[in-house]
């Protein structure tokens, strides 16, 4: 993860956390090159991310074939969150 949030909304950091998604598959289907998962760290502004001042989302919409259209979709899941626009995903205790 990078020691600066990527971008910060109504006094949240956004961290992406982007990492290699390998699905599972039978020995003898093809497999594409690269793909990538990701989740997004939301924190409040200034502080370290951590357990204590920090919580993860996952980023549930699918795979992407490059790292900046994961990093650009965590930071938007992640602004979506901070904006209310997620049900369920409340940021209720940070």
């Amino acid at each position: 993860m990078d020691n600066y949030p990527a971008a910060s909304s109504k006094g949240f950091d956004i961290y992406p956390l982007v990492y290699k998604f390998d699905a599972p598959r039978a020995w003898h289907e093809p497999r594409p090159d690269r793909t990538y998962s990701a989740s997004v760290v939301i924190c409040r502004e200034g502080e370290q991310p951590g357990a204590d001042n920090g919580r993860v989302f996952h980023v549930p919409e699918a795979q992407w074939s490059d790292l900046g259209a994961a990093k650009r979709a965590a930071i938007e899941h992640g602004a979506h969150i901070i904006d209310g626009l997620v049900p369920g995903e409340p940021l209720a205790g940070l």
